[in-house]
C-alpha cells in the first residue's frame, strides 16, 4: 500500500496537490491528512509521498514528523513534503523564491531521474544540508538523505516530471 500525506490545510487544495499524485499511483493507496496520521499507518506502507501545498500554507510544520527518523520505508516529499524532512533533519529553511518552470541540472546519478530537466516550482523556502542530487543554478532541488531512503523534491513532479514518482515507486 502507497501512503501519501497531505499536508493541505484546505481540503480544496487535495484537489491541486493531492489528487494528481493519487492518479499517477497504480496501486492500492491511502491518503491521510498529516494532523490524522496514525503511527501505525506508516509501518503498513510500502512507500510514502508527502504531497506539497499551497504556497502562503505553513500548518504542517506544527504536525510531529519524528517518525522520519526511524522509519525504513521509502519516503518521498513533494515541495511542503521536502521542506518536514529538511526540517525534521535540522536542516535550517531559507527564504529564497523558486517560481514557475526552471531548468534543473542533474548533479549527481540517482534512481529517481537520468537527464537534466524542466520542473514546475512553487515555493518560498529552500533549504541546503543533506545529499543533492540535482540544482537549479546553486539551489538544491532534489535530494536524498545519505543512509535513508528519504528522498525530496523541492518542485512538483505530478505537474511535469510524473517520471520522478514512478520511478520512486519502483524502489
Amino acid at each position: 500500500m502507497i501512503l501519501i500525506i497531505s499536508t493541505c490545510k484546505e481540503r480544496l487544495s487535495e484537489l491541486e496537490y493531492v489528487l494528481p499524485v493519487q492518479k499517477l499511483i497504480k496501486h492500492e493507496c491511502k491518503i491521510v491528512h498529516c494532523t490524522n496520521l496514525n503511527k501505525r499507518d506508516i509501518p503498513s506502507a510500502n512507500k510514502i509521498i508527502i504531497t506539497g501545498t499551497a504556497l502562503k500554507d505553513f500548518d504542517y510544520f506544527a504536525t510531529d514528523w519524528s517518525w522520519l527518523k526511524v522509519t525504513n520505508v521509502p519516503v518521498l516529499g513533494l515541495c511542503a513534503g521536502m521542506q518536514v524532512i529538511l526540517r525534521e533533519f535540522d536542516v535550517e529553511l531559507s527564504n529564497i523564491s523558486l517560481i514557475g518552470p526552471h531548468k534543473v541540472e542533474i548533479v549527481k546519478e540517482n534512481k529517481l531521474v537520468r537527464d537534466d530537466f524542466t520542473a514546475y516550482f512553487l515555493t518560498t523556502k529552500v533549504g541546503f544540508g543533506l545529499e543533492a542530487l540535482a540544482q537549479v543554478d546553486d539551489i538544491p532541488v532534489l535530494f536524498k538523505h545519505p543512509k535513508k531512503k528519504l528522498y525530496g523534491c523541492l518542485f512538483h513532479p505530478e505537474v511535469l516530471n510524473e517520471n520522478i514518482i514512478e520511478n520512486f515507486l519502483k524502489l
